[in-house]
């Protein structure tokens, strides 16, 4: 075999893998040459009205269009130096032998295959770091628990199917060690079980947690009484594939991502391990088949601020509180809020 061959074939192969990045990218980012969807609206002004968003809103007329207050502890701050923009923002307050929080909750009727959720989120200096945070996710008309519940139980995928992924922050006190970094927290019909090493059911009571998607070296977090954008995204599996994704952003950085043949790791329980003592037998992650009938779609996502009593006792005060700003659905990567 000549040298020019040799360099030919490398120069295609380069070439291939190359053009194949891009091509994943794409699936979860604007496409070449369209720019994210808030680059189009700055300070988010108008940003309700593009042809690919289903909700919007900077909570500057209160709580509307749709959004509904869920449980305790929700109110409107009408405060310009406190919000990420415009006037106004949600404050959310768990109380400590009181309450675990709050809500904000937006459903529609027409679901989708690709959805992403954007919020800015501000952490009070004294709030714990909460038992569960912000969700997306689609169940069918006779799903049981479609108004919340089914913690521990694996949801099913078919026609009174579910499934739910929820971003979870950082231990928000760096000093625990804990918790390092953001991570998803998910429930669909092929999740693995804590119960076992290879993830199956002991046939125990709540055999399945959500299961645990952590990306590895993330910078440290510092993240109390500043805004933090935060993005994220499930595109649902053909029918019988493998090919559904989710991934997340973080002031517009893409940290994680998981789709047909990446990353590399290795299933312990209820956890996929890309480093460490139990990352054993490192393989491509088999993407995900979120549902095994083509009615289940995204319908409904939650600006959740769930704060335990389990999570309440290490608190340094009775109020946890959380704020946001600046929440929009989009069937599009929407990025950061572009500066007026």
């Amino acid at each position: 075999m000549t040298r020019t061959v040799i360099v030919a074939g490398l120069i295609l192969l380069v070439t291939f893998l190359s053009f194949s990045a891009r091509g994943a990218d794409k699936t979860v980012a604007s496409p070449p040459g369209e720019k994210p969807i808030a680059s189009r609206y700055p300070g988010d002004i108008g940003i309700g009205k593009d042809p690919s968003v289903i909700y919007a809103t900077g909570f500057e007329n209160g709580i509307e269009g749709g959004l509904k207050k869920q449980r305790n502890g929700v109110e409107i701050i009408r405060d310009p130096k406190l919000a990420r923009a415009g006037r106004s923002c949600a404050k959310i307050t768990a109380t400590r032998g009181k309450d675990t929080g709050g809500d904000l909750k937006y459903m529609w009727k027409k679901g989708v295959e690709q959805c992403f959720v954007r919020f800015y989120c501000r952490f009070d200096k004294n709030t714990v770091t909460p038992h569960h945070f912000v969700n997306m996710g689609g169940h069918m008309p006779t799903y049981k628990y479609r108004w919340g519940g089914g913690a521990g139980l694996r949801p099913p995928g078919g026609s009174n199917g579910a499934f739910r992924t929820t971003i979870e922050p950082p231990n928000l006190d760096r000093a625990k060690g804990k918790r390092a970094g953001w991570a998803f927290y998910t429930y669909w019909h092929e999740m693995h079980s804590w119960q076992t090493t290879h993830g199956a059911s002991r046939g125990k009571p709540n055999a399945y947690y959500g299961n645990n998607f952590r990306p590895d070296n993330q910078r440290p977090f510092v993240g109390r009484e500043k805004w933090i954008c935060v993005e994220f995204m499930v595109k649902l599996n053909t029918i019988g594939k493998h090919d559904g994704q989710q991934a997340f952003w973080i002031d517009g950085k893409k940290v994680g991502h998981w789709s047909p043949g990446s990353p590399i790791g290795t299933w312990i329980r209820d956890k996929f391990a890309t480093s460490g003592p139990y990352n054993t037998k490192p393989r491509p992650f088999e993407g995900f088949s979120w549902r095994t009938d083509k009615r289940l779609k995204i319908n409904k996502a939650s600006l959740q601020w769930y704060v335990s009593n389990r999570a309440a006792k290490d608190g340094k005060s009775d109020k946890n509180i959380v704020y946001f700003d600046n929440f929009v659905i989009a069937t599009k990567y929407i990025g950061p809020i572009a500066e007026r």
